[in-house]
């Protein structure tokens, strides 16, 4: 009886106690292979690790302990296992992460997806039972038998009616012949360019995807200007697809960014470039761009990341070490993956709707909350302000730092393994994973207090012949002072200094702040609205004929962002219309 009591005393204990030495050694031996720590910080680490476990092991089952210390050591332990567990679930996923970028580098992301229309009752596959969904074997044989597998695996039979291509399922869709579609949203950019489905991604739901990967023709090679991260300066492209799904496809380039990185400094500097900056395309042979000729930024992406950063080497006089690609699926998973992101909008430039996306609500003066729906719209507004991609560029850079805070918070503990999942798959990037690693331990090892600083490019909007689309079009003619300082700033932070030696006296407070000379009287609303005729012309304005072509459509204006307008209220006076529209915009700019 006394051993049997004795056995009962601290069962639970002696229950978890193996699992806390097995979670140590396991623990212990991820954290060797996953090679980010110090070699300063490894033997310490794993010597705590292993010994914590092992005392509480011995105390387990060694000594006879009274009720109280019983019931500590008990609680020790469990405290103990649920922490090594823990910290072998986040270990796993981050190596996990690492073996996904590295295998980007040869294999390309699908994601074949189930849309039925926004306003539709299906909610999930279960209720496509008897439903017609369309699907496009034609174009996307291994995503449309993918989810035909995922159908019957639920147990869900469908009725299925094939077309040749993708525009002509989702035309289907729109005109109620079907219930759903099968797509692969690689498509999706095609599709945004025929005209009535330039809405697409928001006049749809998905309700089931999968993900899948397929074979690159060619590995493309690592970068071949790499340097030591942790010793010595470099500079990171970003770009940002007007895609949503795979990275596969090569596409316009809706975001573009320089991210230059001094590690001796400390000092990080964020240059932003116009998406129709009108630049003289350079690209890498057998690339298929056209050389020499001048054309708007975003056009360079159509021909690959390559063209985006040889256009943009040559126009800043700059080398481009690595380069990072991204797409709209990729900024929406990940700031959702982090539970969203927090940001602060300037006074004067509240935006009551997207015109990105005009579904969504805009953003108030002051804090902000954005999901990564809201995120992603902040990002590519333009037509809200009345500096457009002026704004549009500062709003990308301040997205940028609103996920590299929340990223570096403890927060980030609490949905660790949705974040991994979620960045493993989020870009494409030519910077090995052993050099990303290098930077996690030099920020373990040095701690730097990094200074984060920006500059956007400027220009002014002008029609001129872009040769990707052998037409006019609009674009943003740089303006030479800013290429200049742009210059002059990127190479300030390459030799050590900050960007903020350079000094930039052309540039302008964002849209919508209001400043007031002191020495001079400041004039009201509504003297200004009593001495002003609204309706004469502008004698300063350019009197030139924008570009018209009764045949020919812009790109821009079956694709680019919404042209929404929002609808008036008759009961606002008239001193507030102005929060209503941007007076600067017309169609005809695009």
């Amino acid at each position: 009886m006394k051993k049997k009591r004795k056995l009962r005393k601290g069962l639970f204990a002696k229950l978890l106690a193996p699992f806390l030495v097995v979670f140590s050694l396991l623990l212990s031996f991820q954290i060797y292979k996953l090679n980010i720590l110090p070699v300063s910080y490894l033997l310490p680490v794993i010597g705590v690790v292993v010994v914590i476990a092992l005392l509480l092991f011995l105390l387990t089952y060694f000594k006879a302990w009274k009720t109280g210390m019983r019931f500590f050591i008990t609680v020790l332990v469990l405290i103990f296992t649920i922490a090594y567990g823990a910290g072998n679930y986040y270990i796993y996923k981050t190596d996990e992460m690492f073996a996904k970028i590295d295998d980007l580098a040869d294999k390309t992301a699908n994601t074949a997806t189930i849309r039925v229309m926004a306003g539709s009752s299906i909610q999930d596959i279960q209720e496509l039972k008897g439903k017609t969904v369309g699907i496009c074997p034609a174009q996307d044989a291994q995503g449309t038998r993918l989810i035909e597998t995922a159908l019957q695996k639920a147990g869900v039979t469908v009725n299925e009616s094939e077309y040749p291509s993708m525009v002509d399922m989702t035309a289907a869709l729109y005109n109620g012949e079907i219930d759903a579609m099968i797509m692969n949203d690689g498509f999706l950019g095609i599709v945004h360019d025929v005209e009535p489905y330039t809405f697409v991604t928001t006049e749809t739901k998905t309700i089931y995807q999968e993900v899948y990967y397929t074979p690159k023709p060619e590995i493309k090679a690592d970068s071949q200007d790499q340097v030591n991260v942790t010793k010595e300066p470099f500079t990171v492209l970003i770009s940002g697809n007007d895609t949503y799904g795979s990275l596969g496809e090569n596409s316009r380039s809706d975001v573009n960014m320089l991210v230059t990185v001094n590690p001796k400094s400390g000092v990080v500097l964020m240059t932003s470039i116009p998406r129709d900056y009108y630049l003289e395309m350079a690209c890498p042979s057998a690339m298929g761009c056209a050389e020499g000729e001048m054309d708007k930024l975003t056009h360079t992406g159509l021909h690959g990341i390559e063209t985006t950063e040889a256009t943009l080497e040559k126009a800043l006089g700059i080398n481009i070490n690595y380069t990072v690609r991204v797409n709209f699926s990729s900024l929406v998973n990940l700031v959702d993956a982090l539970n969203g992101i927090d940001i602060d909008v300037e006074k004067g430039l509240a935006v009551k709707t997207f015109y990105a996306n005009e579904t969504l609500e805009g953003v108030k003066e002051g804090r902000n909350h954005l999901e990564g729906e809201r995120a992603l719209a902040f990002a590519r507004e333009r037509h809200a302000y009345l500096d457009g991609d002026n704004q549009r560029v500062r709003n990308q850079q301040i997205v940028l730092r609103a996920i590299l805070d929340k990223i570096t918070s403890p927060t980030i503990l609490l949905n660790y393994g949705r974040f991994v999942d979620a960045v493993g798959g989020a870009f494409e990037t030519d910077m090995p994973s052993s050099q990303i690693k290098d930077l996690m331990r030099y920020q373990l090892t040095m701690n730097p207090h990094w200074k984060f600083e920006s500059y956007s490019l400027r220009g002014e909007g002008s029609t001129e012949y872009c040769a990707e689309l052998g037409t006019a079009a609009y674009v943003t003619i740089p303006d030479e002072y800013s290429l200049e300082v742009a210059r002059e700033k990127l190479q300030a932070v390459l030799k050590g200094d900050s960007a903020d030696t350079v000094e930039d006296t052309g540039e302008t407070a964002p849209a919508g702040s209001m400043q007031t000379n002191d020495d001079e009287e400041e004039i009201t609303d509504e003297e200004n609205d009593l001495n002003v005729d609204p309706y004469a012309p502008d004698p300063d304005a350019d009197a030139y004929t924008p570009y018209r072509s009764d045949d020919l459509m812009e790109p821009e204006d079956v694709y680019g962002d919404s042209s929404y307008e929002q609808p008036v209220n008759d009961n606002v006076e008239a001193d507030n219309m102005a929060d209503y529209y941007n007076p600067n915009w017309a169609m005809e700019d695009e």
